[in-house]
């Protein structure tokens, strides 16, 4: 069966088809539950006079791009986005949103087929609900909304997630991205990835770039660098596997013989799904999970340094789960008894806040003198967002420190891990070996003597905090150092001056300070 035919076959499963509020809700609705027909309708197709459609947009809050990834943008009427299409909600549960993220969104979509319906009524074999039981069972087994326009086909969604963590970062990102995107039409490739980068660093958040494909039997696996190509591309090719690429959907209660009867129902979805500036309980639930995804970033960001963890963080991400448990407890009241009005529910979570690390970076004293040339610790202010951290130091010595050998880790900015190696100094003297030093483990301590104001670095013994000790050189400096640092300090690396022996050498400390809470304030997207 070619492509046209089989969306138009899948778009006519689909129409008048019951659905619940709940579809994809863990535990309470798998996606594609069967749900009868209630209705009757004559079916009308739609044009598609733009089978390719190309665009790019800016989502300053997880709703804009819930709706987006789910193209419910240019619908109106009707109870706006459905809930993620099972494919589509697993994409973007792998973006790891947060509440202050900012995306852009690019996507190709071609419309091989769109159906709606109407003259929509009740079937003659289905009864009218005329009591809070009838009415329950009619939900149990045609939902409570159903669909009334069906879109069929494949498409490209590439979104670039920016993971801004205050109100600030978040508004200068998409102020950055803003002029960006309406310098012209957003063309991918290389130039354009570039400059999102830029962005991302100018501004100081992490930036990643996701692919999803739909409508292809056998996706290639895309990557940022081969986005590009295959965009342009996606018109021509044959969508074997035509999916859906968005539903509007319809409360039973817009049929007039349903109307009065499935006001109970309607009322309870509005608190479940929102209502204009009313988010509803189901977007508060998402937003909590943003909130629990920041908190754990921040968490796996103190265990990857090896630093304890804020006490704050702990009671407060339980808290979260605790809120998001109880709206869940709503949607089972609702998926059990639909008809019964729901409790508004206490939500003490959001309260708190977003919490933002507060990193403070000073640098030790120095080891040596003034001989060589600089070396330094690049792009300090980024280090620790990008969890910049040393993975492995060697060194050389004879009668002084010969040479320094630093090898750091980062998170990527692009597709890949980055690896950054640096050696300072000569051959001279005997090859010392190295300190390997893992997740979670860093330099807590340094020792040296150093000649001071025109020496060079004499000893240096390096100390991590799962035991280990590399060191050596000779005993003629004059100036003792022993640093020790506290249980909330790091070393991020080193900087200092080299020639053909280590001259000087001075490390760059990183001091985890208590959390900062951003407040969510209430005009935002909640």
């Amino acid at each position: 069966m070619t492509a046209a035919p089989q969306a138009t076959d899948l778009a006519r499963q689909l129409l008048l088809r019951g659905r619940s509020t709940l579809a994809g809700l863990p535990g309470l609705e798998p996606e594609g539950s069967s749900r009868g027909l209630a209705l009757t309708g004559q079916e009308v197709p739609l044009p598609t006079l733009e089978p390719f459609h190309w665009t790019s947009q800016v989502c300053r809050s997880a709703s804009e791009l819930l709706t987006t990834l789910q193209w419910s943008g240019g619908l109106s009427g009707g109870l706006g986005p459905v809930p993620l299409l099972r494919g589509r909600q697993s994409f973007f549960e792998s973006l790891r949103t947060t509440v202050f993220s900012v995306s852009l969104v690019v996507q190709a979509r071609r419309v091989v087929a769109a159906l709606t319906c109407a003259d929509v009524a009740c079937r003659p074999d289905v009864p009218i609900p005329g009591t809070d039981a009838e009415l329950d069972a009619f939900v149990a087994a045609h939902g409570d909304s159903w669909v009334q326009t069906a879109w069929i086909g494949g498409h490209m969604q590439g979104v670039y997630t920016l993971y801004a963590q205050s109100h600030e970062q978040a508004r200068d990102v998409a102020s950055a991205i803003d002029l960006l995107v309406s310098s012209g039409p957003v063309t991918l490739g290389p130039r354009f990835s570039q400059q999102l980068h830029a962005v991302a660093k100018d501004t100081n958040v992490n930036v990643r770039c996701q692919v999803s494909i739909a409508g292809l039997a056998n996706p290639p696996a895309i990557t940022e660098d081969t986005m590009a190509a295959f965009a342009r591309g996606f018109g021509v090719l044959e969508l074997d596997q035509p999916e859906v690429l968005a539903l509007q959907t319809l409360g039973y209660e817009e049929v007039p013989a349903l109307r009065e009867a499935f006001q109970p129902v309607a009322s309870n979805r509005t608190q479940l799904r929102g209502r204009g500036s009313d988010p509803g309980w189901l977007r508060q639930w998402q937003r909590l999970r943003e909130l629990i995804n920041q908190c754990d970033w921040v968490e796996d960001t103190c265990a990857i340094y090896g630093v304890p963890v804020d006490p704050s963080l702990a009671p407060n991400r339980e808290q979260l789960r605790t809120d998001r448990r109880t709206i869940e407890a709503l949607c089972a009241q609702f998926h059990d008894s639909p008809s019964t009005p729901l409790p508004a529910p206490a939500l003490a979570g959001m309260a708190k806040g977003s919490p933002r690390l507060q990193v403070r970076l000073s640098d030790g004293a120095t080891m040596g003198g003034r001989g060589g040339a600089p070396f330094r610790y690049e792009d300090r202010e980024n280090a620790v967002r990008r969890r910049r951290r040393l993975v492995q130091v060697g060194l050389r010595a004879g009668n002084r420190i010969d040479q320094i050998r630093l090898r750091y880790h980062q998170e990527p900015a692009g597709a890949v891990d980055e690896w950054i190696n640096e050696s300072h100094g000569g051959d001279g003297g005997s090859n010392l070996g190295d300190i390997e030093l893992p997740t979670g483990v860093g330099l807590t301590r340094l020792q040296a003597k150093t000649g001071i104001p025109d020496g060079r670095v004499d000893e240096l013994w390096l100390f991590s905090s799962d035991g280990q000790r590399l060191g050596g050189g000779g005993k003629k400096g004059n100036t003792p150092l022993d640093w020790q640092g506290a249980p909330n300090q790091v070393v991020l690396g080193f900087s200092g001056r080299s020639a053909a022996e280590l001259d000087s050498l001075r490390a760059v400390i990183a001091t985890f300070e208590p959390l900062l809470w951003e407040p969510l304030r209430p005009e935002e997207d909640p």
